[in-house]
């Protein structure tokens, strides 16, 4: 379950997402509860979600135990490219770090949510998943490459 607190004209919203199956969630807002499907999503061409970096606290923080932990990437960007009316699409790095495992290769199908790979970020496992249902068309980076935020890691082929 992932929680967010947003902050919408003045209030302040507790809204608490559980996945259920790959595009079917249950979102509670306050005391009420939805059963919500994703029937798409994209990018916006002036929208870019930057990672944040961790407070200078937090990095002074020794009580953390210092062994990977397997976490899950929350939305990795998907860049979209290619001349009017081409639909290319690419699965970006959502942050700096080494891709440990690759679990796909080209002219796999993938489901949206299946691990495509594993990105190490600062001892952090991250599980990246696809965020679409579709065919891989190729595999940008090997095991063991060391990527920047926004690097492909994956192209899909439609």
């Amino acid at each position: 379950m992932r929680r967010y607190t947003l902050g919408i004209g003045g209030r302040e919203f507790l809204v608490d997402v559980q996945e259920l199956d790959a595009d079917r969630f249950e979102v509670a807002v306050g005391d009420e509860r939805f059963e919500v499907t994703l029937r798409g999503d994209e990018d916006l061409p002036e929208a870019q979600i930057v990672p944040a970096l961790p407070s200078a606290a937090g990095a002074a923080d020794t009580s953390r135990p210092s062994a990977p932990v397997r976490a899950v990437a929350a939305a990795p960007r998907v860049a979209r490219t290619g001349a009017a009316g081409a639909s290319s699409s690419a699965l970006a790095a959502p942050m700096p770090g080494v891709i440990l495992e690759l679990h796909v290769k080209a002219g796999d199908r993938v489901e949206r949510g299946q691990a495509v790979a594993v990105l190490d970020a600062m001892k952090m496992h991250n599980l990246i998943g696809a965020p679409r249902a579709g065919v891989i068309a190729e595999v940008c980076v090997a095991a063991g490459q060391a990527v920047g935020h926004g690097d492909t890691i994956v192209r899909f082929g439609d």
